[in-house]
């Protein structure tokens, strides 16, 4: 299959621009016909990693949800919603997280199918898959004729960006998480060849990326919200990614998950690779995005991964801001943080193998990503940084 990425020009989430764009979008694609049928179970896959308004720019925003959601029906098909967000998910906290993404308003209006990833699990083996044959996964996943996945634009600390492959991230539990982190946090392709597993093994038949308003700085949930004014559309995950990093002025190649792809030939190496309709990518490349603190480009991976180990880029926690919540207590996967109500967190650098789970998940941004002056003075000098 060619790689194919629709771009299309929408400037906010009012309910008829943003239907007006998908359909563009879409168009030049074959429609949304092209890979849904009247008896199809579709699974919308959304980012719901935490409970936060959409203004916040951290989950899809339920304009983009509502407006899949009726496409889907007007097929005569049936749409279901549904996620595994970051750190434990319990019935009641799930509720809590659709409710404040305005998500449980849409699912009520449109009565759409809901699911919670994390009320069935189901062992699955791949064989498609590069490292990760046997994957624990949301049994959701299985069930479904056809995905579409709707990724949001943002920053990451760990993968530098999170986009559409990142998004199958949300195929693996809540709790089964934990132990993929265990597993990869310490190595970023490794990590990265996950995610490329998860996607391999069940890819979207089509992904539509929210990137009205994205995410910039150290995101993906405590980053600063970026105007984007697109919509993003492909049947290719990874030609998605290399558009969407490209627009947001990534070199392509420092993005793991890009990076990988093109080396296992099942990701465009160059933007010449992809067919684009609608806008080209030049004029909308943004010079000035910002970057995760984690990301600094054009460096190689081992120089990076040294630099990190000596000169300590680290999670540090902002005692002003912390509401003595737990959250990054409970949600660090090598249980390298002790907490205590009267003190907060402390954070254990000697386990800690910088995840960023408890950055990705703090409610209040009060832990950060940070490294030493020193290291910062390496990074800038280095050439083509």
């Amino acid at each position: 299959m060619p790689y194919e990425v629709s771009i299309h020009k929408c400037d906010s989430y009012d309910d008829p621009k943003v239907s007006k764009a998908i359909e563009a979008s879409l168009a030049p694609l074959g429609g949304l016909e092209s890979v849904v049928k009247a008896t199809d179970r579709v699974l919308i896959k959304l980012n719901l990693l935490s409970a936060k308004p959409p203004e916040a720019a951290v989950t899809t925003h339920p304009a983009i949800v509502r407006a899949t959601i009726k496409l889907v029906q007007e097929l005569g098909a049936t749409p279901v919603v549904g996620d595994s967000p970051g750190g434990g998910s319990t019935l009641a906290s799930y509720k809590t997280l659709l409710e404040k993404t305005g998500i449980r308003q849409v699912v009520e209006d449109t009565g759409c199918e809901l699911v919670r990833f994390d009320d069935a699990t189901l062992q699955v083996a791949s064989d498609k898959a590069k490292t990760f044959k046997n994957l624990t996964l949301a049994k959701a996943i299985t069930e479904a004729d056809v995905i579409i996945g709707l990724p949001k634009l943002k920053t990451h600390s760990l993968t530098y960006y999170t986009g559409a492959v990142k998004l199958h991230y949300g195929y693996i539990p809540g709790v089964s998480k934990v132990e993929y982190h265990l597993h990869t946090a310490q190595d970023i392709n490794l990590f990265a060849d996950l995610l490329l597993d998860l996607h391999v093994t069940f890819p979207p038949a089509l992904t539509i990326m929210d990137a009205i308003v994205g995410m910039e700085g150290d995101g993906p949930s405590n980053g600063n919200p970026r105007k984007i004014g697109l919509l993003l559309a492909s049947k290719s995950c990874t030609a998605l990614d290399y558009v969407a990093v490209t627009i947001a002025g990534f070199d392509p190649m420092s993005v793991p998950t890009v990076k990988m792809a093109q080396e296992r030939g099942i990701g465009p190496a160059r933007l010449e690779d992809i067919e684009l309709f609608g806008e080209q990518v030049e004029p909308l490349i943004m010079r000035d995005f910002e970057k995760p603190s984690t990301a600094p480009t054009r460096v190689p991976q081992f120089l990076l991964n040294s630099f990190k180990r000596v000169f300590a880029v680290k999670p540090v926690v902002n005692a002003s801001k912390c509401i003595r919540c737990a959250e990054c207590f409970r949600d660090c996967p090598p249980k390298a943080i002790t907490f205590t109500k009267a003190a907060g967190p402390k954070i254990d650098y000697g386990k800690c193998i910088r995840c960023y789970c408890c950055q990705e998940l703090c409610p209040e941004g009060a832990i950060t990503v940070s490294s030493t002056p020193m290291m910062r003075r390496l990074i800038k000098r280095m050439p083509g940084t």
